[in-house]
């Protein structure tokens, strides 16, 4: 199965929701990270769940670096669009 590839494309609106459930007296389960965007729901968690490892904090540290990253482009086209459609803006010019 080397040649086969999938990709699911999640498309976050307003109505998008996002939770981290954490369960701190139950050391055997580790965190898990929900995204839900209409009627579809992504969680994300290390392999074992509560056996973190090394690797698993490296991957959660990527993810968050990642995240960033997006929020920040995310941040930088908004404030794009906004001064585009700001008409004040547009007759000073």
């Amino acid at each position: 199965m080397k040649d086969t590839f999938g990709a699911v494309d999640i498309h976050l609106g307003e109505g998008s929701r996002f939770a981290c459930h954490t369960y701190p007296g139950h050391p055997d389960a580790g965190p898990i990270l929900t995204i839900s965007a209409a009627d579809l729901t992504f969680a994300l968690s290390n392999r074992s769940r509560g056996a973190v490892e090394a690797g698993d904090v490296a991957n959660a540290r990527r993810l968050l670096e990642v995240v960033t990253r997006f929020t920040a482009e995310v941040e930088r086209l908004h404030a794009l669009n906004a001064e585009s459609a700001d008409p004040a803006q547009d007759a000073a010019a």
